[in-house]
């Protein structure tokens, strides 16, 4: 059979209208429909056929049976015999088969394939969720030996360190070692850090904290670093709020400690800054940047485009795995912030956080009343400024001395009026002199509530009669505390008891040191293993306990359940643990304890926590 001059004319015409198409492509596919009715040549369908799997559009599909059936019909109608018509019939059904009962068939074996892929997915998610459990418990386990491991070398050299036995080569190892220990925990820091970001288990943990405070811990963090460069300086350019805010001041701080760090570390001369500036939202919130620039060694276009990502450390001798830079972006996506960076290769780089945090509405700062008097002979930096205008405003009244007479003459004379707050901004041997001074005005009446302040000291040395000491600059809250907050003197309970459970005779050794060089007159039992502390907890009564999580035996959860079942009232119970994974940390919460330890020790949070313990007990 083939096709008449007037028939092709038609089905052209109707392709064009049907499917926008122009003559030539139209009479194309009309010229192989011919040959398929003429010759039996399959081209056609084949053609056909990929263009329905290629368009995968069910539309386009019904408008290509609309036009067959349209086609044949109209062929149909103008056969001639029928003889014509039942060829017509038959390529017609033989075209609809293979066509379309293939495609229905080929989409059944896709659904079969589809449930098969499904089923191969569902497997391999399930073999990769015990595969990152297995990674996790791995991690776990390993950082928990290493980070047992460093909370003795730590202990161990603190407590060398503060007993100032050692002298001249002898104290330069001991600084060394401790620098190696601080440098083997950061990075032990950073790798967990990278692992629980990568696996979803970073939590965010949000309180309220003053934004100045915030940046005085940064910069302690780094002090150490500054004083063994002495060609570097700190700038500082801090715009002061009347409130706490509410967010995750940990991560936050870890990402501006990074940064800090990184400008310490590739900057030998010049300086380092770090200006925080704040505006307030339409939605109560606060919009807060923090830039921190250098005039270090910069970096390459190239070197920039990889700075955010991990290992990316620059072929240089500085030290590190390049990892920190990598946490701090993705801490600063996980906080909805902004991390971004600018640098001009031998001449520093600029980083800016941008983050919005909400505004706490529980405290509010109240300077009225407040009588500040400032001794100012070193530093008159922008942070400096700013805070004499901010004390100003919130209401205190600031006497400023530039003259170290005239500041010495009216403590000694003053009468009514006497300040609340005493700063002292000076030098090394100024400090010294001024010790011996607030010692004599202690034993003054009118003195009896002032609290004394050394500001940007940053040196080593005893000063016993300050009541308060920064490296930097002090806290703006400082002065809006009570007055006699930072006098009064807690002395703990003669019979206040701990008993500590650990496996690790290290970790029990560190602990003891630590808590009976701060507080002799406290009880400390200590047990070796799960059995021998619920024994020793039978027979006596604690104000405290502190449990390790990972012992041979019983571990730290069990142990806690057999406590819970002596039936007696627990007093509180800390894991004391250095897996500081999500998912342990929601155990604990679950198990009921009333907090987590972390190792390496950090004394001064353990502090917090027995002088918490001491004030419940006393009450």
């Amino acid at each position: 059979m083939k096709l008449k001059k007037h028939q092709i004319e038609k089905l052209i015409k109707d392709i064009q209208n049907s499917f926008k198409m122009d003559y030539d492509r139209a009479k194309c596919i009309v010229d192989s429909f011919n040959n398929l009715l003429e010759n039996n040549n399959t081209k056609f369908i084949y053609d056909l056929n990929y263009k329905i799997f290629h368009r995968r559009n069910h539309k386009f599909t019904k408008q290509i049976l609309n036009m067959i059936v349209d086609t044949y019909a109209y062929l149909f109608e103008e056969a001639s015999d029928d003889m014509e018509r039942q060829i017509i019939r038959n390529h017609f059904e033989k075209l609809f088969d293979i066509v379309f009962i293939d495609r229905c068939q080929y989409s059944k074996q896709l659904e079969e394939k589809s449930k098969t892929t499904q089923k191969i997915l569902q497997h391999t998610t399930k073999r990769l969720n015990e595969t990152l459990e297995t990674q996790e418990l791995m991690i776990a386990n390993i950082s928990h030996e290493m980070r047992t491991s460093l909370n003795a070398i730590n202990g161990y050299l603190a407590i060398i360190s503060d007993k100032d036995v050692l002298q001249g080569e002898d104290k330069q190892y001991l600084n060394k070692a401790t620098h190696a220990t601080r440098t083997l925990k950061e990075l032990v820091s950073d790798i967990l850090s990278v692992t629980k970001l990568n696996s979803g288990q970073l939590e965010i943990q949000q309180s309220n904290f003053w934004l100045d405070k915030m940046l005085i811990k940064c910069i302690d963090n780094i002090a150490l670093m500054l004083q063994k460069k002495p060609k570097l300086h700190l700038r500082t350019d801090i715009e002061f709020v009347p409130f706490r805010v509410y967010g995750d001041q940990n991560h936050i701080m870890e990402i501006i400690i990074n940064i800090l760090s990184n400008a310490v570390k590739y900057t030998d001369s010049g300086y380092i800054s770090l200006s925080m500036k704040t505006k307030q939202t339409s939605n109560g919130n606060i919009s807060i940047s923090f830039v921190i620039s250098d005039t270090g060694i910069g970096m390459t276009e190239k070197q920039l485009e990889t700075i955010f990502s991990p290992y990316s450390r620059f072929k240089t001798e500085r030290q590190g795995l390049g990892l920190g830079m990598h946490i701090a972006h993705q801490l600063a996506k996980k906080l909805n912030g902004k991390l971004s960076v600018d640098s001009t290769f031998g001449k520093g780089s600029v980083f800016t956080l941008d983050i919005d945090i909400k505004i706490a509405d529980d405290k509010k700062l109240d300077l009225q009343s407040r009588n500040i008097c400032i001794l100012n002979k070193k530093n008159y930096n922008d942070t400096y400024k700013q805070r004499i205008s901010f004390l100003e405003e919130q209401g205190a009244k600031v006497k400023i001395f530039d003259n170290e007479n005239e500041f010495i003459n009216y403590l000694l004379t003053v009468q009514d009026n006497v300040p609340d707050y005493v700063s002292i901004i000076a030098t090394i041997e100024g400090y010294t002199k001024f010790d011996a001074l607030i010692y004599y005005l202690k034993t003054l009446p009118i003195f009896s509530k002032t609290i004394f302040i050394a500001e940007n000291y940053q040196q080593h040395m005893s000063l016993n009669y300050f009541d308060e000491i920064y490296e930097y600059f002090s806290p703006i809250d400082l002065y809006a505390r009570n007055k006699t907050q930072n006098l009064q003197k807690f002395e703990s309970r003669v019979d206040i008891s701990i008993l500590a459970i650990d496996d690790t005779e290290t970790n029990l050794d560190i602990l003891s040191l630590f808590i009976s060089k701060k507080y002799p007159n406290i009880t400390l039992d200590l047990a070796s293993g799960g059995y021998e502390g619920i024994g020793m907890f039978k027979i006596k009564k604690y104000d405290m306990v502190m449990l390790d999580l990972k012992m041979p035996g019983l571990d730290g959860f069990e142990v806690f359940n057999k406590l819970k079942e002596l039936g007696s009232p627990l007093p509180p119970v800390y894991a004391f643990s250095a897996d500081i994974y999500k998912s342990n940390i929601d155990k604990v919460e679950e198990y009921g304890f009333a907090g987590m330890i972390e190792k390496p020790l950090q004394p001064q949070k353990l502090y917090k926590i027995i002088e918490r313990i001491m004030h419940e007990s006393n009450n």
